[in-house]
C-alpha cells in the first residue's frame, strides 16, 4: 500500500492546472476508499451571495459502471454543505441505508473556498485519516496552482493560462461533438452552436487613472471582475489580459444568444455604480471559435472587432464576421493591439 500511496501522491503533484488536479484527487480517493459518490464543490466567491458550483463529480452506479458529471451551479446547496464551508469543520451524517455522507472543508489562505463530499460505507479510522490527508494534500497543492493561474488583483484567470484553458475546452467539445454526431436529432439541434471569444475593454480607463489615481483604477477593475463573475456562467472562462483588457471564452451557443448576453452585460455595467465615477462603459469585440482554430487567430479577429468598436463610438459590441460581411473592415487591414508574445 505504501508504494501505491507514494505513486498516487506523485500523480497528484504532476498536475499543472486546477481542473486536472480535481479529477486526479477524486480518482485517488476512490482508489483507496470505496465510495459511491465523490464531489468537489466550490464557493464562486460572488460578493453578496453564496453561489456554489459542483466542479467535479464522480458517481458510481455499480462495481465498474461510473459517470463523471459536468460542472453545474447548485441552486439549493444542502445545509450540511453550507455548514461545512462556513464552519470549516468536517460534517458526517449516517443515512438510513447505512451509507455515510461526509463533507470535508477546503481552505485557501485560511479562507474556506469549497468542500469535498463523499458517500461511502462506514469508514475505518485509518481510512478517515487517509481521506483527511488527501484533502490536505489537495488543499496545499491547490494553493500553489491558484497562485500560478490567477491574476493577483482581480482573482480572475491570468493571461498565462489562456492557451491551456482554451485547448482543454476545445478538446472537451471535440469529444462531445463525436458523441452527439451519433444522433441525427442532436446534430441538427447543435448545428448553429459554436464557441465564442470576446475581448472586453474599459472605455477611457486612462482618464480614470489620470483623474482619480491608480488606487481608484484598481477598485474599478475589482468591481468589474466581480460583476463579470456574477453575470456570466461559471463554465465561461474569464481572463484578465492586463491593464483594462479582459478576455471571455464561452461554451457553444448560437450567435443570437451570445449577442443578447453580451449586449445585456453592456447595459448591466452602464447601470452599475463604480467608485468615484458617474458611469462606466465597455467596448467588446466578438469572434467565433471553431474547433480547430489557432488561439492567436481568434484573438486577432476579436481584437479587430474591438478596435472598430472603440474607433466608432465605444460602448458597443462588434462581431468580427459581421464587420467583414459588411465590408467595414478587411481581414488584413488592422494589426492586433495585443502583445501576444
Amino acid at each position: 500500500m505504501q508504494v501505491n500511496l507514494l505513486n498516487s501522491i506523485i500523480k497528484i503533484t504532476k498536475n499543472r492546472d486546477i481542473d486536472s488536479l480535481e479529477y486526479t484527487i477524486i480518482s485517488t480517493i476512490q482508489e483507496f476508499i470505496t465510495c459511491s459518490e465523490i464531489t468537489i464543490y466550490k464557493d464562486l466567491a460572488i460578493e453578496g451571495e453564496l453561489r456554489v458550483e459542483r466542479s467535479a463529480s464522480l458517481l458510481f452506479k455499480g462495481a465498474k459502471e461510473f459517470t463523471w458529471l459536468d460542472k453545474s451551479i447548485i441552486d439549493s446547496p444542502s445545509d450540511e454543505l453550507i455548514s461545512c464551508m462556513r464552519s470549516t469543520c468536517i460534517i458526517t451524517v449516517k443515512a438510513d441505508d447505512n451509507k455515510e455522507h461526509r463533507w470535508l472543508p477546503i481552505c485557501l489562505q485560511d479562507r474556506p473556498v469549497g468542500a469535498i463530499a463523499i458517500t461511502s460505507g462506514e469508514l475505518k479510522s485509518e481510512e478517515q485519516v487517509l481521506l483527511n490527508a488527501f484533502c490536505r494534500i489537495f488543499e496545499n497543492y491547490l494553493a500553489i496552482l491558484h497562485e500560478n493561474e490567477t491574476d493577483k488583483l482581480t482573482g480572475l484567470l491570468n493571461r498565462q493560462t489562456f492557451d491551456k484553458k482554451l485547448r482543454l475546452l476545445l478538446e472537451k467539445q471535440v469529444v462531445k461533438q463525436h458523441k452527439t454526431n451519433k444522433n441525427d436529432e442532436n446534430r441538427n439541434r447543435q448545428a448553429d452552436a459554436t464557441s465564442w471569444l470576446a475581448i472586453v475593454d474599459i472605455d477611457h480607463f486612462k482618464m480614470i487613472n489620470d483623474q482619480y489615481g491608480h488606487v481608484c483604477g484598481d477598485e474599478v477593475l475589482l468591481v468589474l471582475a466581480q460583476k463579470m463573475k456574477s453575470f456570466f456562467r461559471s463554465t465561461d472562462l474569464i481572463f484578465r489580459f492586463g491593464g483594462e483588457e479582459f478576455v471571455l471564452v464561452f461554451e457553444p451557443t448560437d450567435l443570437a444568444s451570445i449577442q443578447a448576453k453580451l449586449t445585456g452585460f453592456l447595459a448591466f455595467i452602464r447601470e452599475t455604480k463604480f467608485p468615484f465615477i458617474s458611469q462606466l462603459t465597455l467596448s467588446i469585440g466578438l469572434s467565433r471559435i471553431s474547433l480547430y482554430d489557432f488561439p492567436i487567430s481568434v484573438i486577432e479577429n476579436a481584437d479587430r472587432a474591438l478596435y472598430y468598436a472603440k474607433q466608432n463610438g465605444r460602448d458597443q459590441l462588434c462581431f468580427y464576421d459581421e464587420l467583414i460581411s459588411k465590408h467595414l473592415i478587411e481581414p488584413q487591414q488592422l494589426q492586433s493591439d495585443i502583445d501576444l508574445f
